[in-house]
């Protein structure tokens, strides 16, 4: 498979984290996460998707009109919103690469893996027509590459908090996942296992780990990328990114394969759609005492310091879930900030100036 990426490199953008990377790899595609390139507004998107919709859909449309993912072979958008859907029904009649709606249960129980191993199989048959059949053997190997891929992460993560993320990643935490969801997973565990080692020597040089620094959350729906590098720059915060470009990225379970005769594709497909459904959740899933959980165990295990909760305009499930995490946080006496922005880089200005001086309060 890492001689096959190499010599046919064919990219398969997807937008959400419940896209099972381990079938597009399987089917000889490179899995590659779909981001706003556009540093200002949304561009001339209107005759296609409202203002008023979500922008990270409108911002993907505009760099698509632009020509930014040209090299892209097809695409997997997930029916994670209203606004995802716009935009598959829009790039069905306007793009020449082929898309895929994958259909992603809001709940987590054994009917809805049920449901979504399922609809995994129909995606492996669609994804082996466009690419390589997805044989037993190749669904195989991806399945463990990626394993592998995310037992490496939990590693590094865990082995100094932010392991010195932003020695190796421009933004830290969230920098790390942004490459680790846009790269051949087989050159990118290389990267990682050299990484590992590298941390090892030094904290093994110094007598310690990193030193402590306090935990900064960034909670809420995907953020500018100006506003990651800002607090990315802070040393006396390690910033931890709760969104889908961050932590509910990484964090993914580390399923085990079936082994020898219990193997068959039906088998993995179930064990992708439970590892996917299990993750940490997205404010979409229908179970607030699972989110509300996952919010409180990342508010005492990194033991916060402060939230800075980044209200994605437009977007309900970002509104709703604010209010949980509100309540947790005036719970715990924790200290926060809500911004909103669409996702451009045309008011980092304003927000700046607000961010520095709630980071100044807390000194």
């Amino acid at each position: 498979m890492d001689r096959e990426a190499a010599t046919d490199y064919k990219k398969v953008g997807w937008f959400c984290t419940y896209t099972p990377e381990e079938l597009i790899h399987a089917a000889g595609f490179v899995p590659y996460r779909l981001l706003p390139h556009s540093p200002t507004g949304s561009g001339n998107v209107e005759d296609a998707l409202a203002a008023n919709l979500c922008p990270y859909p409108r911002k993907i449309l505009s760099d698509m009109r632009r020509g930014v993912y040209n090299d892209l072979h097809g695409m997997v958008i997930a029916n994670s919103c209203n606004a995802m859907s716009h935009l598959y029904n829009v790039l069905k009649m306007e793009s020449d690469h082929f898309i895929y709606m994958l259909d992603i249960p809001r709940k987590q129980d054994e009917n809805a893996i049920e449901y979504f191993s399922r609809e995994l199989e129909l995606l492996a048959d669609y994804l082996g027509a466009k690419g390589k059949p997805l044989t037993l053997g190749r669904l195989k190997r991806s399945s463990e590459t990626y394993r592998q891929k995310n037992e490496l992460l939990q590693k590094l993560i865990a082995q100094n908090g932010q392991f010195n993320a932003r020695t190796h990643f421009q933004a830290g935490l969230s920098g790390l996942a942004i490459e680790a969801a846009s790269s051949a997973p087989e050159a990118f565990n290389r990267k990682l296992e050299r990484i590992l080692t590298e941390e090892q020597s030094r904290d093994k040089q110094s007598g310690e780990g990193e030193n402590k620094t306090s935990a900064l959350l960034l909670a809420g729906g995907l953020p500018p990328h100006g506003l990651t590098e800002m607090l990315a720059g802070h040393q006396e915060f390690s910033v931890y990114p709760e969104n889908c470009s961050g932590l509910r990225y990484l964090q993914k379970p580390l399923p085990s394969l079936p082994k020898g005769e219990n193997s068959s594709p039906e088998k993995i497909f179930a064990m992708i759609a439970r590892s996917y459904l299990e993750k940490p959740p997205c404010p979409r899933v229908f179970n607030s005492q699972s989110r509300e959980y996952y919010y409180r165990r990342l508010l005492d295990d990194l033991q916060v310091r402060a939230v800075i909760y980044h209200d994605l305009l437009f977007c309900d499930m970002c509104h709703y879930d604010y209010l949980l995490l509100k309540d947790l946080m005036e719970e715990k006496d924790i200290p926060h900030l809500k911004v909103k922005t669409e996702l451009g880089e045309e008011d980092m200005g304003q927000l700046k100036t607000r961010v520095e001086a709630f980071l100044e309060i807390l000194e």
